[in-house]
C-alpha cells in the first residue's frame, strides 16, 4: 500500500506556484497598459491644454441691410474682397415699415451673382435686403446702401454686442429693427443699463422674431424713459441681423433728423472713435460701464500727429453696471483740439461707449471703429467723400483702391501712417467702393459723406473687416 502524504505535496507547490502567476500578471498587466496608453496619448495630444481655433473657409455667410430712413431710399450694392471666386447668392427683400415700430416679411427676390470688382445694384424699393451665400459664394461678400445723411452698416447675424447711447423720449427716440434671416423663430434679450444703474425692462427680455421676419420695435413706446441708456443685446437662437436707429426731435420748429447708431463689439479700455466733424455742437460722449467696479475715463485729442490728453480734459468717474453722458463741446473747442480727426476713450477698466452730436442741425451718430487686419472692401455712396484713417498699431503703409460701378480702378493711393496718428484722403465722387490693404500692421477706417443744399449735414461709415474665414473651436477630451 503506497503512502498518498508525497503526492498530494507535490499537487500543493504546483497549485501555489500557478496561483503565485496569476497574481503576478493581474498586479503587472494593468501597469503595462497604463503605460502604453501614457506613450500613445503624449504622441497623440502634442498640444497639452486649451488650442486655439482653426479656420477654414467660410461656407456660409448672411449679409443684410436695413430699410432705408426715407420712403424711398436707393437700392442696395453688393462686391467682394478681392481674393476669392464669388458666386451666386439668394436675396430675400421685404418691404420698408412706415414709422418707427411695425413688421413684416422677407420674400423670394431671385439669385444674383456677385464676384469680387464690380459692384452690382440689387433693385429694392429701399426696404430690407438679405443676401445669402452658400459654399464658395459666402466668403467675402459686402453690401452697403446709399442715402443722404445717413448711411446704414450691411452686415452679418449679431450676437453679442453693445448699443450706447440709445433713447427712448419724445424728443430723442431709438427704435431697433431685428431681421430673422433663417426659418426657425429667433429670440434676443436687451440689458439696460441707465444713469442709476440696471433698469428691468421686462419688455426687452425674450423678444421673438419670427422665421423669415423683420420686426422694428419703438423703445419710446415699449420702454419709454427720459435719460438715455446703454443695452446688452444678446441673441439666445438663432441668427438676429439687429440695426440701430435713433431720431432728434427739437420739438419746435427745428429739424427733425434721423442716424444709424453703431454697435459696440466688446467692451474696452481702450476705444477710437473716428469721424468727428468740424463744427460738431452739442458733443456727447456715451459710456457705458457693465463692470462690477467703479471705471474712470479720460477722453483724449486724435489728430494726423498723435494722440494726447488735453490739459483742460477731465476724468470722469463711471459707476458700476451704469451709463454716463459727457460733454466734449468745451473740449474741442480748445486751441488743442484744432484738426482733431477723432476722439479715444482710455479708461481704467472695459466700457462701451459711443459720440452724438449734431453737424449743421444734422444728427451725427459715431461709434468705436474695429480693427482691420485684412483686405477690407467696403460700398460707398457716389458723390464727395473722404476717408479717415486711424490706430495704426505700427508706422507702416496702407493702399487705399477707388473703384466706379463698372468695376474699374479710379484713384489708387498710399498713404503712410505713423504709430498711433492720423491720416485724412479724399476719395472721387465717382467710386462707390474701396479696398483697404495695411500693410504689416493693423488700421481703422472710417468715410465722412458730407451733404450739401436744403438739407445740408454728415453722414458716416465705418469699414468692418469683411467675413471671409471661419474660426472653428478646437475640441478636445477632458
Amino acid at each position: 500500500m503506497t503512502d498518498p502524504t508525497p503526492t498530494t505535496g507535490r499537487r500543493s507547490a504546483a497549485g501555489e506556484r500557478r496561483w503565485d502567476l496569476l497574481v503576478g500578471l493581474a498586479i503587472l498587466l494593468p501597469v503595462v497598459v497604463s503605460l502604453c496608453i501614457a506613450v500613445i496619448g503624449r504622441e497623440d495630444d502634442t498640444q497639452l491644454g486649451a488650442r486655439p481655433p482653426a479656420t477654414a473657409d467660410l461656407s456660409v455667410a448672411s449679409v443684410g441691410c436695413p430699410a432705408a430712413v426715407g420712403a424711398r431710399g436707393l437700392p442696395a450694392r453688393a462686391t467682394r474682397v478681392p481674393g476669392v471666386p464669388g458666386g451666386r447668392v439668394d436675396v430675400a427683400t421685404a418691404p420698408g415699415i412706415q414709422g418707427p415700430s411695425g413688421k413684416a416679411t422677407l420674400t423670394d427676390g431671385g439669385k444674383l451673382s456677385v464676384g469680387p470688382g464690380k459692384s452690382v445694384e440689387v433693385g429694392t424699393d429701399g426696404g430690407v435686403t438679405l443676401l445669402d451665400g452658400r459654399g464658395t459664394a459666402a466668403p467675402g461678400l459686402v453690401a452697403g446702401r446709399s442715402e443722404p445723411l445717413a448711411v446704414p452698416e450691411c452686415r452679418g447675424p449679431s450676437y453679442d454686442e453693445w448699443l450706447v447711447g440709445l433713447g427712448a423720449s419724445a424728443r430723442y427716440a431709438t427704435s431697433l429693427e431685428l431681421v430673422n434671416p433663417d426659418g426657425g423663430d429667433a429670440v434676443v434679450d436687451l440689458e439696460v443699463l441707465g444713469p442709476n444703474g440696471p433698469i428691468e425692462e421686462p419688455a426687452l427680455r425674450g423678444i421673438t422674431i419670427p422665421g423669415h421676419g423683420v420686426k422694428r420695435i419703438d423703445l419710446a413706446k415699449v420702454a419709454p424713459r427720459r435719460s438715455a441708456t446703454a443695452a446688452h443685446f444678446t441673441v439666445s437662437r438663432g441668427r438676429v441681423v439687429a440695426t440701430a436707429r435713433s431720431t432728434w426731435d427739437p420739438l419746435g420748429n427745428g429739424r427733425v433728423t434721423t442716424d444709424f447708431l453703431p454697435s459696440d463689439p466688446e467692451p474696452a479700455t481702450d476705444g477710437l472713435i473716428l469721424g468727428i466733424p468740424k463744427g460738431a455742437e452739442q458733443t456727447r460722449l456715451a459710456v457705458a460701464n457693465p463692470g462690477a467696479d467703479e471705471v474712470r475715463v479720460t477722453p483724449q485729442i486724435v489728430t494726423p500727429q498723435s494722440v494726447f490728453t488735453p490739459t483742460d480734459a477731465r476724468e470722469v468717474a463711471v459707476p458700476p453696471h451704469s451709463l454716463r453722458m459727457i460733454s466734449l463741446d468745451a473740449l474741442l473747442s480748445s486751441d488743442a483740439a484744432k484738426g482733431a480727426l477723432g476722439i479715444r476713450v482710455s479708461a481704467t477698466g472695459p466700457v462701451a461707449s459711443s459720440v452724438r452730436t449734431l453737424v449743421k442741425d444734422d444728427l451725427v451718430l459715431l461709434g468705436p471703429v474695429p480693427e482691420l487686419a485684412e483686405p477690407t472692401t467696403a460700398v460707398l455712396p457716389a458723390g464727395a467723400k473722404e476717408l479717415l484713417l486711424g490706430g495704426a498699431t505700427k508706422a507702416g503703409t496702407v493702399q487705399v483702391q477707388a473703384f466706379d460701378a463698372a468695376g474699374k480702378q479710379v484713384a489708387e493711393k498710399r498713404v503712410e501712417m505713423s504709430e498711433g496718428g492720423a491720416a485724412r484722403l479724399a476719395l472721387p465722387p465717382k467710386a462707390v467702393s474701396i479696398t483697404l490693404t495695411a500693410e504689416n500692421m493693423t488700421v481703422r477706417a472710417m468715410v465722412l459723406i458730407p451733404a450739401t443744399g436744403r438739407r445740408p449735414g454728415l453722414a458716416t461709415l465705418r469699414l468692418r473687416p469683411a467675413e471671409a474665414r471661419a474660426r472653428i473651436p478646437s475640441v478636445t477630451p477632458r
